[in-house]
């Protein structure tokens, strides 16, 4: 079988050396080793063929554009090697279907695989389904049913029976392995389908792609075509993809064919794809957006609350998040196992527009120099505008009602995106480990800025924070990094700056409090409260249909205290 697979690489090479043909990175349905760039995966490809060999039921259930069918494909080219006869089928839009329907597309499908078997018997329920297989007992078959979770629910107990049955009685007929592929584990179907318990089958697990793997797929490509990347891009491929192998062909598909096709890829480039993938049609990421918005509240706690979640599938939202492959177990805890998931399920939370810009304190000669630190940025000058602004705005720079945990996170993310995008800069949220760590990334030119944002809870994790953060930005190759720290136990009697040095990374602390009256217990100063004429002014406003010059003929008031009336009102 290594030998087969070794053959399959060796003919992609000398195709592509005989004819000049250039594969490509595939980023819908299966690959295949002539057309795309393919990682044999030999070591998972001869589990699978033992699992064949020894006639087991097995299952593969992984997330979306994992790689399956490719999997399937490849072991299928190995086991008729060794005179099995491999069907797939697919269980693809069928879960609503009706009993009748069901089973007449089963029984065209496998009539379709097995054509040159002639065999009469039709399928019109389990046990014409057992019947089936008894009269081509000659063969040995490997079905595998793709799609599997989309079985109905009126078919999936009795189907499961068929199988055990046929399991232990190999001997009367053909099949000799079943392998069922999907989406969604068994466990999770069996337990939303209320299946009994089915213990003849054994899981094959689908790991992402190792960092190796991910080199070795890039390398196929520099090979053929000459192209070179820096080496941090390949790193930072596999850093936000975690191996996911439909993100890493998306990923590199764009850096090639629209970034840079040309020249070297560089780390500059792979931002700007990077940018592309969280803002722009991506199915697989589309799709875990969408079912991460069915579970917005949970998912808040998750990528912003300090405390870690424990995971257990008994849990409705854990077990929804986990069947979509949105949330995986991290080591008991929650997790979402695919940076990239994480960044693109921030950046579709964020606020369109939530109403602040205009409170931000631009002047209308501004031009941002003060931003500019050379040919860099100026971070000190924007945590300051921005302690300044929140200030000055109070509650009213958080959206506490709308976004709840993540409030804090959200505002300084839209403060800080405002102005580097005004300078042609990029911003980038990123969860370096979850429990309440949120990270802006900056980018502008060539240089890059860490910011980490952090809830107050006692100085222990502060001080741990600070910790966390150095470690990262030793991972990254930066020797500095900005600490912004929300705090409603602080006052601006407290010391709410520090520079201070961990392990060899300069660390600078800001401490923004967030301890505000509410507007019911404000005092008004004398001056700023309002005359009976003036009320009549802003009612006069509020209903829109006066100009000023009106209001002040019928008021008396200033066109001064109207521009002020007007400015209170939009607050």
């Amino acid at each position: 079988m290594v030998q087969y697979l070794a053959t399959i690489r060796f003919k992609c090479l000398k195709t592509t050396k005989e004819t000049l043909f250039m594969r490509e990175f595939n980023t819908s349905g299966p690959c295949h080793p002539a057309l795309h760039y393919t990682v044999m995966r030999e070591a998972l490809i001869a589990k699978g063929f033992d699992k064949v060999r020894t006639g087991r039921y097995f299952t593969l259930f992984a997330p979306r554009q994992f790689g399956k069918t490719t999997y399937f494909q490849l072991l299928a080219e190995a086991v008729k090697k060794e005179g099995f006869t491999p069907i797939w089928i697919s269980f693809d839009k069928l879960k609503t279907a009706t009993k009748k329907a069901f089973y007449q597309d089963l029984n065209y499908q496998l009539h379709q695989r097995l054509a040159k078997h002639q065999i009469k018997n039709t399928i019109a329920n389990q046990i014409d389904m057992v019947d089936f297989f008894e009269q081509c007992k000659n063969q040995s078959l490997v079905l595998v049913i793709d799609e599997f979770e989309d079985i109905p629910d009126s078919v999936l107990t009795e189907m499961m029976h068929a199988f055990r049955q046929m399991y232990h009685q190999k001997q009367y007929h053909a099949l000799h392995s079943l392998i069922l592929v999907g989406a969604t584990t068994f466990i999770e179907l069996a337990t939303t389908s209320n299946v009994s318990s089915f213990n003849v089958l054994d899981e094959l697990k689908m790991p992402y792609l190792t960092f190796e793997e991910v080199n070795l797929l890039i390398q196929q490509y520099v090979d053929e075509s000459g192209q070179s990347f820096e080496k941090q891009v390949n790193k930072a491929i596999y850093q936000n993809t975690n191996g996911q192998p439909g993100l890493v062909c998306a990923l590199v598909a764009h850096l090639v064919e629209t970034v840079a096709t040309n020249r070297m890829v560089t780390m500059a480039d792979f931002f700007s794809t990077l940018n592309y993938l969280l803002t722009s049609k991506h199915d697989n990421l589309l799709n875990i957006v969408q079912k991460a918005k069915q579970k917005k509240a949970f998912m808040y706690r998750l990528l912003f609350d300090e405390y870690p979640i424990d995971f257990n599938v008994n849990v409705e939202d854990i077990a929804y998040l986990h069947a979509n492959g949105v949330i995986d177990n991290m080591e008991g805890h929650v997790g979402i196992p695919v940076p990239l998931y994480s960044k693109r399920i921030i950046t579709a939370f964020r606020s369109v527009h939530n109403g602040e810009r205009r409170h931000y304190g631009i002047k209308a000669n501004e031009t941002f120099e003060e931003y500019l630190k050379g040919d860099g940025l100026n971070i000190h000058a924007l945590l300051n505008k921005y302690r300044q602004y929140v200030r000055r705005r109070g509650f009213k720079a958080f959206d506490t009602e709308k976004l709840k945990e993540a409030a804090w996170h959200y505002s300084l993310d839209g403060f800080i995106n405002f102005f580097v995008e005004a300078l042609e800069g990029h911003t980038f949220i990123e969860v370096p480990s979850g429990a309440g760590r949120t990270d802006i990334l900056v980018v502008y030119q060539n240089h890059r800025y860490l910011i980490e944002i952090k809830v107050f809870s006692n100085n222990t994790l502060l001080k741990k924070g600070k910790a966390q953060l150095a470690e990262y930005l030793k991972s990254e190759g930066l020797n500095e990094g900005y600490y912004v720290v929300f705090s409603n136990l602080h006052t601006d009697d407290d010391v709410l700056y520090f520079e201070e040095e961990f392990k060899g990374r300069q660390i600078y602390t800001y401490i923004i409090c967030t301890n505000f009256p509410t507007p019911s217990t404000l005092p008004v100063p004398e001056a700023l409260k309002l005359t009976e004429t003036e009320k009549v002014a802003g009612k006069m406003l509020s209903m829109g249909s006066f100009t000023d010059e009106q209001i002040s003929m019928v008021t008396g008031v200033s066109f001064e205290k109207i521009g002020y009336l007007r400015e209170i009102k939009s607050l």
